[in-house]
C-alpha cells in the first residue's frame, strides 16, 4: 500500500509539473500580426511571379500584405477620370491577395501632375481635397478588399514627401480620413509610416491637428546603423527600434493611448557590404543574422512593446534595381526561392499557433 501511495504521489507531482509548464507556455505573450511589403504593382512583376510570391507569403504564415498604390496611376489625366489600365492592374493584384485570404494595407501616395502643377509625384497636391476625393473613390471601389489605408509613405522624409512639412501632411490626413470613413466606414486609416521612430516630427503633426484623423499610428522601425541588433538600447533618438516607447508616450499625452502602433516597414538587408567605408545606413548582415533579427524583433515586441500589434517586413523578394542594400531585404531571393529569413518566419509563426 505504501508503494502504491508513493507512486500516486510521484504521478501527481509529474502531472502538476507538466500542467505548470503548459500554463507557462500558454502565458507567453502573442507575437504581433505579421505582414509583408509586396511591390506587386511594380512593372517588374508578371502575374505568374505575383502568384508565386503571394503563395510563398501565405505558406510562411503572413496575414497581411502592404501594397504601394499610386494615386497618379489611378487618376493620371484629371480629377474627373480614372485610368482603365491603372485601376485594372490594381484590381487584379489586390484581388490576388484577397483570394488567398491576405488582408491588404494600401499605401496611397504619389500625386498626379494635374493636381500640383507638375511639381512631381512626391509633392503634395495644391488642394488636399483632391487627394481626399481620390481616397474616397478608392475606398469605395476596393471596398473590403482593402482593410486599411496608409496615408502616404514616410511623410517626414523629403525624399518621399517634398518639404516633409507636418502641417501639409496633416491637411492630407484630415481630408482623407473623413472621406475614407464616409466611403467605407469599416476601413482602418493608418498614419503614414515615418522613416524611423520619429517622435519629434510626429509631435509636430499632433500640433497641427493630426490626432482625430487616424485610427493607427505607424512608423518604419529600421536601425540607422543598419546592421544593429533589434534590442540595442534607446539612445534618445529616432534611430533605434527601441525608441518606439517615446512614440507611445507622445500618443498617450495626446489622448491616443488606446490606439495601436504598426511597424509598416522594418527589416535588415542581407549582403556583405559592411566595411569601414560603407555608410552606416547601408551596412548589411548575413542571411543567418537577417533571420535571427526577424525572430528576435517579434519576441522583443511581444515581451516589451505589445502596443505594436502589426509589423510588415520589408520586403517580399530581393531585386536587382542597382543598390546592393535596398535590393537584399527580401524574404525570397531573386528567383523567388525562400531565404533563411523566410524559413525562420514560418517556424516562429507555426510555433505561435
Amino acid at each position: 500500500m505504501l508503494a502504491v501511495a508513493l507512486t500516486a504521489v510521484v504521478v501527481l507531482a509529474a502531472v502538476t509539473l507538466w500542467a505548470g509548464r503548459r500554463q507557462t507556455e500558454a502565458a507567453e505573450p502573442p507575437l504581433p500580426t505579421v505582414g509583408v511589403q509586396f511591390h506587386g504593382l511594380w512593372e517588374s512583376y508578371n502575374d505568374d511571379e505575383r502568384a508565386i510570391v503571394l503563395d510563398r507569403l501565405v505558406e510562411a504564415g503572413a496575414k497581411w500584405v502592404r501594397i504601394d498604390l499610386s494615386w497618379a496611376m489611378l487618376q493620371p489625366e484629371s480629377g474627373e477620370t480614372y485610368s482603365e489600365w491603372g485601376t485594372g492592374l490594381a484590381d487584379r493584384v489586390i484581388g490576388m491577395a484577397a483570394e488567398r485570404g491576405l488582408q491588404v494595407l494600401a499605401t496611397f501616395w504619389l500625386t498626379p501632375g494635374w493636381a500640383n502643377g507638375g511639381a512631381g509625384e512626391r509633392t503634395a497636391p495644391t488642394d488636399p481635397e483632391d487627394y481626399g476625393a481620390a481616397a474616397a473613390w478608392a475606398a469605395d471601389h476596393f471596398g473590403t478588399r482593402v482593410a486599411a489605408w496608409e496615408i502616404w509613405n514616410e511623410p517626414n522624409d523629403p525624399q518621399f514627401f517634398a518639404g516633409a512639412d507636418p502641417g501639409t501632411y496633416v491637411s492630407l490626413l484630415r481630408a482623407s480620413y473623413r472621406a475614407i470613413k464616409e466611403a467605407e466606414p469599416g476601413a482602418t486609416v493608418v498614419f503614414g509610416g515615418t522613416a524611423y521612430n520619429d517622435s519629434e516630427w510626429i509631435e509636430q503633426a499632433y500640433g497641427a491637428g493630426a490626432g482625430d484623423h487616424f485610427d493607427v499610428m505607424a512608423t518604419h522601425a529600421y536601425q540607422a546603423f543598419s546592421d544593429t541588433e533589434p534590442e540595442a538600447p534607446d539612445d534618445g533618438t529616432k534611430w533605434r527600434l527601441t525608441h518606439v516607447p517615446a512614440v507611445r508616450e507622445l500618443m498617450a499625452r495626446n489622448g491616443d493611448a488606446d490606439k495601436a502602433i504598426w511597424f509598416t516597414e522594418f527589416g535588415w538587408s542581407s549582403h556583405a557590404q559592411n566595411g569601414p567605408d560603407v555608410a552606416h545606413y547601408e551596412r548589411g548582415v548575413t542571411p543567418e543574422q537577417q533571420a535571427d533579427y526577424l525572430a528576435r524583433t517579434l519576441h522583443l515586441l511581444a515581451d516589451r512593446y505589445p502596443f505594436v500589434t502589426h509589423v510588415f517586413w520589408y520586403r517580399e523578394r530581393d531585386s536587382d534595381r542597382g543598390s546592393v542594400h535596398i535590393d537584399n531585404y527580401g524574404l525570397l531571393d531573386r528567383d523567388l526561392q525562400p531565404k533563411p529569413v523566410w524559413h525562420r518566419l514560418q517556424q516562429e509563426l507555426r510555433e505561435q499557433r
